[in-house]
Protein backbone atom coordinates (compact mmCIF):
# COMPACT_ATOMS: atom_id res chain seq x y z
CA UNK A 1 0.00 0.00 0.00
CA UNK A 2 1.31 3.67 -0.92
CA UNK A 3 1.50 6.18 1.42
CA UNK A 4 1.36 10.14 0.70
CA UNK A 5 2.36 12.17 4.23
CA UNK A 6 -0.58 13.89 5.38
CA UNK A 7 0.71 17.32 7.02
CA UNK A 8 -0.42 16.04 10.28
CA UNK A 9 1.40 13.15 10.32
CA UNK A 10 4.53 14.52 8.87
CA UNK A 11 4.29 17.12 11.66
CA UNK A 12 4.09 14.34 14.03
CA UNK A 13 7.02 12.41 13.03
CA UNK A 14 9.88 15.04 12.33
CA UNK A 15 9.08 16.55 15.80
CA UNK A 16 10.15 12.98 17.20
CA UNK A 17 13.42 12.67 14.49
CA UNK A 18 16.44 12.20 16.75
CA UNK A 19 17.96 16.01 16.93
CA UNK A 20 21.72 16.65 16.05
CA UNK A 21 23.18 19.82 17.83
CA UNK A 22 24.04 20.57 21.60
CA UNK A 23 24.84 23.76 23.44
CA UNK A 24 25.97 24.70 26.79
CA UNK A 25 27.09 27.56 28.14
CA UNK A 26 28.86 26.30 31.55
CA UNK A 27 31.67 28.06 34.05
CA UNK A 28 34.34 26.02 36.43
CA UNK A 29 37.50 26.54 38.12
CA UNK A 30 40.33 24.95 37.17
CA UNK A 31 44.16 24.83 38.85
CA UNK A 32 47.23 26.28 36.77
CA UNK A 33 50.57 27.66 37.78
CA UNK A 34 50.23 27.53 41.73
CA UNK A 35 46.91 28.99 41.14
CA UNK A 36 43.54 28.48 40.05
CA UNK A 37 41.46 29.91 36.81
CA UNK A 38 37.91 30.94 36.79
CA UNK A 39 36.19 29.95 33.22
CA UNK A 40 33.36 30.69 31.16
CA UNK A 41 32.35 29.07 28.38
CA UNK A 42 30.37 27.66 25.33
CA UNK A 43 30.20 24.19 24.32
CA UNK A 44 28.82 23.17 20.59
CA UNK A 45 28.27 19.73 19.86
CA UNK A 46 27.38 18.60 16.46
CA UNK A 47 26.71 14.89 17.39
CA UNK A 48 29.36 13.56 15.11
CA UNK A 49 32.05 13.08 18.01
CA UNK A 50 33.13 16.51 17.48
CA UNK A 51 32.75 19.89 19.28
CA UNK A 52 34.17 23.03 20.18
CA UNK A 53 34.44 24.68 23.41
CA UNK A 54 35.01 28.53 23.53
CA UNK A 55 36.13 30.11 26.61
CA UNK A 56 36.77 33.14 28.34
CA UNK A 57 39.35 33.81 31.50
CA UNK A 58 42.16 35.50 32.74
CA UNK A 59 45.51 34.05 33.20
CA UNK A 60 47.19 34.71 36.46
CA UNK A 61 48.94 37.59 37.30
CA UNK A 62 46.74 39.08 34.23
CA UNK A 63 43.45 41.71 34.17
CA UNK A 64 43.40 40.84 30.22
CA UNK A 65 40.03 38.76 29.27
CA UNK A 66 41.66 35.79 27.05
CA UNK A 67 39.00 34.41 24.70
CA UNK A 68 40.13 30.64 23.27
CA UNK A 69 38.72 28.12 21.35
CA UNK A 70 39.86 24.26 21.54
CA UNK A 71 38.59 21.37 19.34
CA UNK A 72 36.43 18.42 20.93
CA UNK A 73 36.91 14.63 19.96
CA UNK A 74 35.18 12.19 21.93
CA UNK A 75 37.58 9.63 23.09
CA UNK A 76 35.82 6.01 23.75
CA UNK A 77 37.94 4.16 26.04
CA UNK A 78 39.88 0.86 25.04
CA UNK A 79 38.10 -1.96 25.60
CA UNK A 80 41.31 -4.37 26.62
CA UNK A 81 43.33 -1.71 28.14
CA UNK A 82 41.43 1.58 29.29
CA UNK A 83 39.27 2.12 31.83
CA UNK A 84 35.76 1.52 31.37
CA UNK A 85 32.96 3.85 32.91
CA UNK A 86 29.94 3.05 30.71
CA UNK A 87 28.46 6.37 32.64
CA UNK A 88 30.60 8.62 31.27
CA UNK A 89 32.13 9.85 27.86
CA UNK A 90 35.19 11.98 27.54
CA UNK A 91 35.84 14.83 24.72
CA UNK A 92 39.69 15.12 24.03
CA UNK A 93 40.34 19.12 24.39
CA UNK A 94 43.31 20.15 21.98
CA UNK A 95 44.17 22.65 19.33
CA UNK A 96 43.82 25.66 21.56
CA UNK A 97 43.47 29.02 19.17
CA UNK A 98 42.94 32.62 20.74
CA UNK A 99 40.76 34.75 19.29
CA UNK A 100 41.87 38.54 19.24
CA UNK A 101 44.13 37.85 22.01
CA UNK A 102 47.78 35.76 22.56
CA UNK A 103 48.48 32.65 24.09
CA UNK A 104 49.15 33.41 27.91
CA UNK A 105 50.89 30.26 28.72
CA UNK A 106 49.27 28.60 30.79
CA UNK A 107 48.12 24.99 31.03
CA UNK A 108 44.27 24.56 29.82
CA UNK A 109 41.99 21.86 30.74
CA UNK A 110 42.71 18.18 28.93
CA UNK A 111 38.72 16.61 28.79
CA UNK A 112 35.20 17.55 28.75
CA UNK A 113 33.56 15.37 30.71
CA UNK A 114 29.96 13.77 30.58
CA UNK A 115 27.90 11.93 32.72
CA UNK A 116 24.67 9.69 32.29
CA UNK A 117 21.69 11.09 33.88
CA UNK A 118 20.12 8.12 35.82
CA UNK A 119 16.55 9.48 34.97
CA UNK A 120 16.55 10.74 31.55
CA UNK A 121 19.21 8.27 30.31
CA UNK A 122 20.62 11.40 28.60
CA UNK A 123 24.03 12.74 28.57
CA UNK A 124 24.64 15.89 30.61
CA UNK A 125 28.05 17.69 31.34
CA UNK A 126 29.36 17.38 34.63
CA UNK A 127 32.87 18.20 35.27
CA UNK A 128 36.55 19.11 33.17
CA UNK A 129 39.92 17.17 34.02
CA UNK A 130 43.30 16.53 32.62
CA UNK A 131 43.46 13.33 31.79
CA UNK A 132 40.54 10.60 30.97
CA UNK A 133 43.16 7.48 32.57
CA UNK A 134 41.58 7.05 35.64
CA UNK A 135 37.43 7.30 34.50
CA UNK A 136 36.16 7.13 37.92
CA UNK A 137 38.09 10.12 39.47
CA UNK A 138 36.29 12.72 40.20
CA UNK A 139 36.61 15.45 37.77
CA UNK A 140 36.28 19.12 38.42
CA UNK A 141 32.46 19.35 38.16
CA UNK A 142 30.83 22.96 36.40
CA UNK A 143 29.39 25.38 38.81
CA UNK A 144 27.09 26.37 36.30
CA UNK A 145 25.43 24.50 33.43
CA UNK A 146 22.84 25.97 31.27
CA UNK A 147 21.51 24.24 27.83
CA UNK A 148 20.93 26.41 25.22
CA UNK A 149 18.22 25.65 23.66
CA UNK A 150 17.16 27.58 19.97
CA UNK A 151 15.09 30.21 21.16
CA UNK A 152 17.95 31.05 23.77
CA UNK A 153 20.81 31.44 20.83
CA UNK A 154 20.30 35.07 20.46
CA UNK A 155 22.72 37.70 19.12
CA UNK A 156 23.92 38.74 22.46
CA UNK A 157 24.58 35.26 24.01
CA UNK A 158 26.15 34.31 20.56
CA UNK A 159 28.34 36.93 20.44
CA UNK A 160 29.52 36.89 24.30
CA UNK A 161 31.27 34.24 22.68
CA UNK A 162 32.03 34.31 18.62
CA UNK A 163 32.27 36.92 16.48
CA UNK A 164 30.61 38.31 13.47
CA UNK A 165 32.94 36.62 10.86
CA UNK A 166 32.60 33.61 12.89
CA UNK A 167 30.83 30.62 10.87
CA UNK A 168 28.57 30.19 14.05
CA UNK A 169 27.54 33.10 14.00
CA UNK A 170 27.04 33.38 10.29
CA UNK A 171 25.23 30.49 10.07
CA UNK A 172 22.30 31.52 12.46
CA UNK A 173 22.31 34.95 11.71
CA UNK A 174 23.32 35.86 8.43
CA UNK A 175 20.84 35.24 5.24
CA UNK A 176 22.04 32.52 3.04
CA UNK A 177 20.07 33.22 -0.22
CA UNK A 178 21.25 29.94 -2.35
CA UNK A 179 19.43 30.03 -5.80
CA UNK A 180 15.50 28.87 -6.26
CA UNK A 181 15.24 25.45 -7.26
CA UNK A 182 14.36 25.06 -10.61
CA UNK A 183 10.56 23.94 -11.90
CA UNK A 184 12.84 20.65 -12.96
CA UNK A 185 14.03 20.19 -9.34
CA UNK A 186 10.53 21.14 -7.60
CA UNK A 187 9.11 18.37 -9.69
CA UNK A 188 10.86 15.25 -7.93
CA UNK A 189 9.58 12.85 -5.91
CA UNK A 190 10.90 10.89 -3.08
CA UNK A 191 10.22 7.39 -3.20
CA UNK A 192 10.90 5.43 0.05
CA UNK A 193 10.44 1.46 0.14
CA UNK A 194 11.07 0.03 3.88
CA UNK A 195 11.40 -3.72 4.37
CA UNK A 196 11.36 -4.25 8.46
CA UNK A 197 11.42 -7.78 10.21
CA UNK A 198 9.41 -5.80 13.34
CA UNK A 199 7.95 -8.74 14.62
CA UNK A 200 11.65 -10.67 15.07
CA UNK A 201 11.56 -11.82 18.85
CA UNK A 202 14.82 -10.33 19.20
CA UNK A 203 15.59 -7.22 16.72
CA UNK A 204 12.19 -6.24 15.76
CA UNK A 205 11.94 -3.50 18.25
CA UNK A 206 15.26 -2.16 16.53
CA UNK A 207 13.97 -2.45 13.41
CA UNK A 208 10.69 -0.72 13.96
CA UNK A 209 12.90 2.39 14.94
CA UNK A 210 15.05 2.50 12.19
CA UNK A 211 11.93 2.24 9.91
CA UNK A 212 9.88 4.96 11.59
CA UNK A 213 13.21 7.12 11.71
CA UNK A 214 13.98 6.72 8.16
CA UNK A 215 9.60 7.88 7.20
CA UNK A 216 10.59 10.94 9.88
CA UNK A 217 13.93 11.99 8.18
CA UNK A 218 12.93 11.71 4.36
CA UNK A 219 9.84 13.31 4.98
CA UNK A 220 12.01 15.96 6.66
CA UNK A 221 13.94 16.45 3.96
CA UNK A 222 10.89 16.60 0.76
CA UNK A 223 9.35 19.08 3.32
CA UNK A 224 12.67 21.69 3.50
CA UNK A 225 13.17 21.27 0.03
CA UNK A 226 9.97 21.54 -0.95
CA UNK A 227 10.22 19.26 -3.89
CA UNK A 228 6.98 17.48 -5.25
CA UNK A 229 6.28 14.75 -3.26
CA UNK A 230 7.14 11.74 -0.65
CA UNK A 231 5.40 8.54 -1.12
CA UNK A 232 6.45 5.83 0.94
CA UNK A 233 5.62 2.35 1.60
CA UNK A 234 6.16 -0.62 4.33
CA UNK A 235 6.65 -4.15 4.19
CA UNK A 236 5.95 -5.86 7.59
CA UNK A 237 4.44 -8.75 9.35
CA UNK A 238 2.25 -11.05 6.96
CA UNK A 239 3.23 -9.45 4.09
CA UNK A 240 6.91 -9.64 4.64
CA UNK A 241 7.68 -12.97 2.12
CA UNK A 242 10.63 -13.01 -1.12
CA UNK A 243 8.19 -12.74 -3.70
CA UNK A 244 6.26 -9.65 -2.34
CA UNK A 245 9.53 -7.81 -1.60
CA UNK A 246 10.51 -8.42 -4.98
CA UNK A 247 7.44 -7.97 -6.22
CA UNK A 248 7.14 -4.64 -4.62
CA UNK A 249 11.00 -3.49 -6.35
CA UNK A 250 9.32 -3.36 -9.65
CA UNK A 251 5.95 -2.19 -9.19
CA UNK A 252 6.32 0.36 -6.30
CA UNK A 253 9.26 1.80 -7.80
CA UNK A 254 7.34 1.63 -11.31
CA UNK A 255 6.24 5.35 -11.72
CA UNK A 256 9.76 6.99 -10.64
CA UNK A 257 10.87 8.59 -13.39
CA UNK A 258 15.21 9.83 -14.15
CA UNK A 259 14.17 12.78 -12.13
CA UNK A 260 13.13 11.41 -8.79
CA UNK A 261 14.65 9.94 -5.90
CA UNK A 262 14.52 6.01 -5.17
CA UNK A 263 15.12 4.34 -1.70
CA UNK A 264 14.83 0.71 -0.97
CA UNK A 265 15.82 0.05 3.04
CA UNK A 266 15.82 -3.29 4.48
CA UNK A 267 16.07 -4.12 8.15
CA UNK A 268 16.33 -7.47 9.50
CA UNK A 269 18.34 -10.57 9.64
CA UNK A 270 20.99 -11.30 6.53
CA UNK A 271 23.57 -13.12 5.90
CA UNK A 272 26.49 -14.15 3.66
CA UNK A 273 26.31 -17.05 0.86
CA UNK A 274 29.15 -18.82 0.70
CA UNK A 275 28.92 -19.38 -3.38
CA UNK A 276 28.59 -15.70 -3.78
CA UNK A 277 31.59 -13.67 -3.40
CA UNK A 278 30.02 -10.06 -4.27
CA UNK A 279 30.40 -7.89 -1.18
CA UNK A 280 26.56 -7.21 -0.34
CA UNK A 281 24.29 -9.47 1.99
CA UNK A 282 21.29 -11.80 1.14
CA UNK A 283 18.72 -10.39 2.99
CA UNK A 284 16.55 -12.90 5.09
CA UNK A 285 12.92 -13.21 3.86
CA UNK A 286 11.61 -16.34 5.36
CA UNK A 287 7.77 -16.73 6.27
CA UNK A 288 5.52 -19.34 7.93
CA UNK A 289 5.22 -20.80 4.45
CA UNK A 290 8.60 -20.98 3.82
CA UNK A 291 10.99 -21.57 6.08
CA UNK A 292 13.77 -22.68 3.58
CA UNK A 293 15.99 -19.64 4.00
CA UNK A 294 18.59 -20.40 1.19
CA UNK A 295 15.21 -20.30 -1.31
CA UNK A 296 13.54 -17.46 1.03
CA UNK A 297 15.97 -14.41 1.02
CA UNK A 298 17.31 -12.33 -1.71
CA UNK A 299 20.57 -10.25 -2.77
CA UNK A 300 20.99 -7.17 -2.20
CA UNK A 301 23.87 -6.80 -5.08
CA UNK A 302 20.29 -8.34 -6.88
CA UNK A 303 18.05 -5.66 -5.83
CA UNK A 304 20.53 -3.04 -6.19
CA UNK A 305 20.90 -3.73 -9.86
CA UNK A 306 17.17 -4.21 -10.58
CA UNK A 307 16.98 -0.59 -9.14
CA UNK A 308 19.93 0.99 -10.41
CA UNK A 309 18.82 -0.22 -13.95
CA UNK A 310 16.11 2.67 -13.65
CA UNK A 311 19.09 5.45 -13.68
CA UNK A 312 16.91 7.70 -10.97
CA UNK A 313 18.46 10.95 -10.28
CA UNK A 314 19.09 9.18 -6.73
CA UNK A 315 19.37 5.53 -6.05
CA UNK A 316 19.86 4.69 -2.24
CA UNK A 317 20.03 0.98 -1.37
CA UNK A 318 20.75 0.38 2.27
CA UNK A 319 20.83 -2.51 4.72
CA UNK A 320 20.44 -2.61 8.30
CA UNK A 321 21.30 -6.24 8.68
CA UNK A 322 24.72 -9.00 9.22
CA UNK A 323 26.67 -10.03 5.56
CA UNK A 324 28.21 -12.67 8.01
CA UNK A 325 27.66 -16.94 8.19
CA UNK A 326 24.00 -17.82 8.39
CA UNK A 327 24.21 -19.18 12.09
CA UNK A 328 25.39 -15.81 13.11
CA UNK A 329 22.77 -13.40 14.28
CA UNK A 330 22.15 -9.54 14.81
CA UNK A 331 24.03 -8.77 18.35
CA UNK A 332 22.53 -6.32 20.50
CA UNK A 333 24.56 -3.91 22.25
CA UNK A 334 25.48 -0.36 24.70
CA UNK A 335 23.81 2.24 22.14
CA UNK A 336 25.57 5.63 21.27
CA UNK A 337 25.88 7.83 24.00
CA UNK A 338 22.97 10.26 23.45
CA UNK A 339 22.66 13.95 24.68
CA UNK A 340 19.99 16.90 25.09
CA UNK A 341 19.77 18.32 21.64
CA UNK A 342 17.71 20.14 19.68
CA UNK A 343 18.01 20.42 15.32
CA UNK A 344 20.75 21.86 13.46
CA UNK A 345 19.64 24.38 10.66
CA UNK A 346 19.89 23.08 7.09
CA UNK A 347 21.82 24.57 4.43
CA UNK A 348 19.76 24.31 1.57
CA UNK A 349 22.74 24.32 -0.99
CA UNK A 350 24.17 21.38 0.64
CA UNK A 351 20.66 19.24 0.82
CA UNK A 352 20.54 19.64 -2.90
CA UNK A 353 24.22 18.65 -3.42
CA UNK A 354 22.88 15.35 -1.95
CA UNK A 355 19.57 14.53 -2.88
CA UNK A 356 19.33 16.90 -6.61
CA UNK A 357 22.58 16.51 -7.37
CA UNK A 358 22.93 17.56 -11.32
CA UNK A 359 24.82 13.88 -12.08
CA UNK A 360 22.93 10.76 -11.19
CA UNK A 361 23.94 7.61 -9.14
CA UNK A 362 23.39 4.86 -7.26
CA UNK A 363 24.40 3.97 -4.08
CA UNK A 364 24.48 0.71 -2.46
CA UNK A 365 25.00 0.82 1.67
CA UNK A 366 25.44 -2.05 3.96
CA UNK A 367 25.57 -1.76 7.73
CA UNK A 368 28.24 -5.01 8.05
CA UNK A 369 31.28 -5.35 5.28
CA UNK A 370 31.59 -9.40 4.14
CA UNK A 371 31.89 -11.73 7.30
CA UNK A 372 30.66 -9.00 10.53
CA UNK A 373 27.57 -8.30 12.19
CA UNK A 374 25.48 -5.10 12.06
CA UNK A 375 25.24 -4.05 15.93
CA UNK A 376 21.67 -3.00 17.07
CA UNK A 377 20.14 -1.74 20.32
CA UNK A 378 16.34 -2.33 20.65
CA UNK A 379 15.55 1.43 22.06
CA UNK A 380 18.14 2.87 19.72
CA UNK A 381 18.02 1.35 16.17
CA UNK A 382 21.03 0.11 14.27
CA UNK A 383 24.31 1.61 14.99
CA UNK A 384 24.99 2.07 11.07
CA UNK A 385 21.46 3.46 10.58
CA UNK A 386 21.75 6.21 13.23
CA UNK A 387 25.23 7.20 12.16
CA UNK A 388 24.29 7.46 8.88
CA UNK A 389 21.32 9.48 9.92
CA UNK A 390 23.59 11.67 12.07
CA UNK A 391 26.24 12.10 8.98
CA UNK A 392 23.37 13.26 6.81
CA UNK A 393 22.48 15.81 9.17
CA UNK A 394 26.21 16.67 10.01
CA UNK A 395 26.53 17.51 5.78
CA UNK A 396 23.47 19.43 5.71
CA UNK A 397 24.68 21.88 8.28
CA UNK A 398 25.90 25.30 7.28
CA UNK A 399 29.30 24.30 8.86
CA UNK A 400 30.10 21.93 5.75
CA UNK A 401 30.36 23.08 2.39
CA UNK A 402 30.98 21.42 -1.12
CA UNK A 403 29.82 18.20 0.26
CA UNK A 404 29.41 14.70 -1.01
CA UNK A 405 27.72 11.25 -0.64
CA UNK A 406 31.60 9.77 -0.57
CA UNK A 407 32.02 12.15 2.91
CA UNK A 408 28.66 11.37 3.90
CA UNK A 409 29.56 7.48 4.21
CA UNK A 410 32.67 8.09 4.61
CA UNK A 411 31.91 9.43 8.14
CA UNK A 412 29.38 7.13 8.70
CA UNK A 413 31.74 4.18 8.26
CA UNK A 414 34.19 6.02 10.44
CA UNK A 415 31.97 6.22 13.48
CA UNK A 416 29.98 3.09 13.12
CA UNK A 417 33.74 1.17 13.23
CA UNK A 418 34.93 3.55 16.21
CA UNK A 419 31.64 3.09 18.40
CA UNK A 420 31.86 -1.08 17.41
CA UNK A 421 35.31 -1.00 18.21
CA UNK A 422 34.78 0.35 21.86
CA UNK A 423 31.65 -1.44 22.34
CA UNK A 424 30.95 -5.21 23.94
CA UNK A 425 28.79 -7.10 21.79
CA UNK A 426 28.38 -9.78 24.09
CA UNK A 427 29.00 -9.06 27.80
CA UNK A 428 29.83 -12.31 29.22
CA UNK A 429 32.20 -13.25 27.22
CA UNK A 430 34.12 -9.63 26.62
CA UNK A 431 33.75 -9.87 22.86
CA UNK A 432 33.83 -6.76 21.16
CA UNK A 433 31.72 -5.86 18.04
CA UNK A 434 33.67 -6.28 14.93
CA UNK A 435 31.76 -3.58 12.52
CA UNK A 436 32.70 -2.20 9.11
CA UNK A 437 29.74 -0.45 7.13
CA UNK A 438 30.36 -1.41 3.01
CA UNK A 439 29.28 0.90 0.67
CA UNK A 440 29.86 1.27 -3.05
CA UNK A 441 28.69 4.66 -4.97
CA UNK A 442 28.42 4.68 -9.00
CA UNK A 443 27.81 7.92 -10.85
CA UNK A 444 26.72 7.87 -14.42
Amino acid sequence: MKKILSSFFLFFLIAVTPKAQSVYELSFTFPAANSTVEYKGCYVDAADGKAKLRLWFMAPGSTDSILTELDAAEELPDMNFGCINTDRIYYKLKNPRYIESKDPGIVLPGYFCFQKDAATGLFEPYGITSSSEDCNAEPAKFSHIAFIDQQSLTKDFVLTYFKPYDLFYRNLFVTNNPKDLTTFERSVKIYLLIVANVDDPKIGPADRKNMNDAIAFFGKVKEFLGIADFIYDTITGRRLTRQNVLNAVNTFFAPAGSNDIVIFYFNGHGFRKPTDGRPGPYIDLKDERNFRIMEASASMEDIYATIRAKRARLSLVLSECCNALITDTNPLAEPPAVKKSFGINWSTENCRNLFLNKTPMSILGAAASPSMLAASNNNFGGFFSYFFRTSLETHFSFAKTAVNWDQVFKQTAEQTKYKADRTYCDNVTKKKCNQLPYYRIERY
